[in-house]
């Protein structure tokens, strides 16, 4: 389950990276939508950190192994 909220994650880091590069292209920094999708994948990626440091504390996921 964890493995899947993971990547799900990444996914959703990825997705909000391509719509800031949108926003930045489109609105040529007239909007704070840029600013505002970028912020999402900063929290994705704080959350991201939490949950890996969760799997590695709880033993779910063993480095190199």
């Amino acid at each position: 389950m964890l493995d899947i909220l993971i990547l799900l994650v990444l996914f959703g880091i990825i997705v909000s990276l391509g719509s800031g590069l949108v926003f930045l292209v489109q609105d040529r920094g007239k909007t704070q939508r840029t600013v505002v999708s970028l912020s999402i994948r900063v929290a994705l990626a704080a959350l991201l950190l939490g949950l890996l440091a969760y799997g590695f504390i709880t033993k779910f996921m063993i480095p190199g192994g």
